[in-house]
């Protein structure tokens, strides 16, 4: 069985040991906790010195910016460190500095053992995780560019392609829309080749000059 070393950086001692408790759990992955550091210094000398494998994050830490300030740190000093961050709630301004961070592990705070288990297991397989409860918050901000039309082709189309048609009519690249949407940019790819075969189009930029029609005609 693999081992994995793990910093906890979060404020309450109490939810350290409770955080500690729950990568206790599982039976299929073993979890190394460095011992409790609670000072911002000492953390981001932790980082540099062990580059552990996941760190987990307090978003609010200190009850400032504190927690994504050191996220930005480990992303600058530890880049194969995977970033966990936890919250209570997922503001305009977090969804913004998550998504620019490329941060792909997103728990909410009183989030179950099973929720932290699943993310710790996608996050060794580089897998994205987020929430249930944040999901919504996340697409929130995402107006749909393209509103239902009439056509066949279109009507063909699953509602994942229908998200990710409306990335590429917002101007999103793949790699921008894979984030956004929680998958990998393989798997976006292969749906953004399905979707010009339903749509029978084909050429360069195909799928963003077919939604700047769509946009004209039904807009």
């Amino acid at each position: 069985m693999k081992e994995y070393s793990v910093v906890v950086a979060y404020d309450d001692p109490l939810k350290r040991l409770g955080i500690k408790a729950m990568l206790e759990a599982p039976k299929d992955m073993k979890f190394n906790l460095y011992e409790d550091i609670t000072d911002l210094e000492n953390l981001r000398k932790v980082i540099v010195d062990n580059q552990p494998d996941f760190i987990v994050i307090d978003a609010t830490l200190n009850s400032n910016d504190s927690g994504i300030e050191l996220a930005k740190y480990t992303k600058l000093h530890a880049s194969k460190t995977k970033i966990v961050i936890m919250a209570f709630t997922l503001e305009e301004w977090l969804i913004k500095e998550l998504k620019n961070l490329e941060i792909k592990w997103i728990l909410y705070k009183a989030d179950t053992v099973e929720n932290i288990t699943k993310c710790a297991g996608r996050a060794i397989q580089n897998k994205p995780y987020i929430s249930k409860l944040f999901r919504e918050s996340w697409w929130k901000e995402k107006a749909n560019p393209i509103p239902e039309v009439s056509d066949k082709s279109y009507q063909q189309l699953s509602k994942t392609e229908i998200k990710i048609l409306n990335q590429v009519a917002l101007g999103k690249t793949n790699k921008e829309i894979a984030l956004d949407l929680f998958k990998s940019e393989k798997t976006i790819k292969n749906h953004r080749q399905n979707i010009c075969k339903k749509l029978q189009i084909t050429g360069s930029n195909a799928l963003f000059k077919y939604t700047m029609k769509l946009k004209d005609v039904y807009h």
